[in-house]
């Protein structure tokens, strides 16, 4: 495809896109993509932004989101440039803790903090025991929390050293603060408490009480109050977003504790709560139990986002994460409105890598290795626009194995090409590695490389390539699976080209 098109395409979905820029707060109606020569703008994403994962959380450094949730039995952080598209990040798992430890098991919300220039795992964990869960912290001098070595810096905890968790950091006028959930070997009721830290790993002051489960909406399931997240707005201001009642129940939700202008956190007087939740459940949106919460800016500064947790069906169930845009209110609280509905399109943060998909209208299938003709699972559902349909080669007459899958896409012409979007199906015989090969006459084949896919059902996962190609043909040839049946299947793959 010529650049001269690509770049006309460019010019007029810029106009639109800022136009979209105009329009004031998350619940507005995000700007569908607009239909290009050859292209449609990838401008929007939907919720959940992946499967499962609770207790969300995610700093920002270097161009660089990190992203960490409840993992259980280890530490975990996901890399990515675009927090809308966590499904593609890069998994690395940084951290396990040693077996017969005070610290071994159930590990629990997890938060990245950079402090004076070094990182900070603060997390919760105990021996198998829930009454003995208390909050414990790693230290990373390392430029990024993805390199180097984690070292146990020790329990982080004030001298009555009684059950805790969730633990959070407050930096305000040159001191440190530890805020935390806490109660009596973890019965009812949980505080929220603050502490002074000397450093960041010791607590060197007493505790105080600044929120107990007072009202209603609080105490659903048991009287909790966790979570805290401090939010600070553009003129200083200090909140802390909690979480209030049981996390099993749907009315799970987020309260609000207002810190009085020019006050001292320690003074429990100078904290106000905001009467009503700030976020609640929305059965029309699929969001039971939202709570749990983190907060971040789009890629270029213009923007606050917040991410939280929330169960998809009434009940029970997995708890997945979601992102949405909040606002101000004329006094300077946040307006985080309601949750938005999943699997409705959203306007990504201002400032992420804009792609433009190719338009399929032209793609056929130009030969694969085999396909399961019995359930009509064929080749061409990897292009059907469709990622529910798929691609799987194991109840075909002739079913290949790892390595001789393989699979041709004819694009229809010579197309300029950054990078593909491939989604995995859902259940087993994911991919895990593929190769990807290109020609322009279906004869000689180029490598592209060997690109690593997320254990993630439907969900687009985008690979960018190391540099920009021209090609007609691309073939895929998964080269290693996620368990050990030999057969594979793929949902859907596609390519686009960056708004550079």
């Amino acid at each position: 495809m010529k650049r001269s098109i690509f770049y006309a395409c460019v010019i007029s979905s810029a106009f639109l896109l800022n136009a979209c820029d105009k329009l004031p707060g998350w619940s507005e109606e995000p700007a569908p993509p607009e239909d290009l020569t050859g292209f449609i703008a990838d401008s929007t994403f939907t919720n959940p932004v992946l499967p499962g994962g609770p207790d969300p959380w995610v700093i920002r450094k270097n161009d660089k989101y990190y992203y960490t949730y409840t993992q259980g039995g280890k530490l975990v952080i996901l890399e990515t440039e675009n927090v809308s598209e966590l499904a593609s990040s890069t998994r690395h798992e940084v951290w396990t803790p040693p077996a017969g430890t005070p610290y071994s098991k159930n590990l629990w919300a997890p938060e990245l903090h950079e402090i004076d220039g070094k990182w900070y795992f603060y997390f919760a964990a105990d021996d198998g025991q829930n009454a003995n869960h208390r909050m414990y912290v790693l230290e990373n001098t390392s430029a990024s929390p993805v390199e180097g070595n984690w070292v146990m810096k020790g329990k982080v905890a004030d001298a009555t050293d009684q059950w805790a968790i969730d633990g959070t950091i407050l930096e305000l006028n040159g001191q440190l603060y530890m805020l935390w959930s806490g109660g009596n070997a973890g019965a009812p009721p949980q505080e929220i408490y603050i502490a002074e830290m000397s450093n960041p790993w010791t607590i060197s002051g007493e505790k105080v009480v600044i929120s107990s489960p007072t009202y209603n909406w609080e105490k659903n399931g048991n009287p909790i109050n966790e979570g805290p997240q401090v939010l600070i707005n553009p003129d200083g201001q200090v909140f802390i977003v909690y979480s209030g009642s049981g996390y099993w129940v749907d009315t799970y939700c987020l309260g609000l504790l207002t810190l009085r202008t020019n006050g001292d956190p320690m003074n429990p007087a100078d904290w106000t709560k905001t009467p009503e939740p700030v976020l609640s459940m929305k059965a029309e949106s699929n969001a039971y139990g939202p709570g749990h919460n983190g907060l971040f800016t789009s890629p270029d500064g213009t923007e606050d986002w917040i991410i939280y947790h929330a169960r998809s069906q009434a009940g029970g169930g997995g708890r997945n994460p979601r992102i949405q845009r909040f606002t101000w209110n004329a006094d300077g609280t946040p307006h985080f409105g309601d949750p938005v509905p999943i699997n409705t399109p959203i306007r990504r943060p201002s400032g992420e890598v804009l792609r433009y998909r190719h338009l399929k209208d032209n793609w056929s299938i130009a030969g694969f290795s085999s396909e399961e003709i019995n359930n009509s699972r064929l080749a061409i559902r990897l292009i059907d626009d469709e990622a529910s349909t798929y691609w799987i080669t194991r109840y075909s007459s002739d079913p290949t194995d790892y390595p001789d899958h393989w699979i041709t896409v004819d694009m229809g012409e010579v197309c300029t090409v950054d990078g593909f979007i491939i989604a995995q199906k859902n259940g087993d015989r994911k991919v895990k590695e593929l190769e990807i090969l290109v020609s322009n006459d279906n004869e000689n084949w180029e490598s592209l490389g060997h690109f690593e896919l997320n254990d993630i059902g439907l969900m687009d996962q985008y690979r960018d390539l190391p540099q920009q190609e021209q090609f007609r043909y691309f073939r895929i040839v998964p080269r290693e699976g996620y368990d050990s049946q030999p057969q594979p299947g793929l949902a859907e793959v596609g390519t686009y080209i960056i708004d550079q």
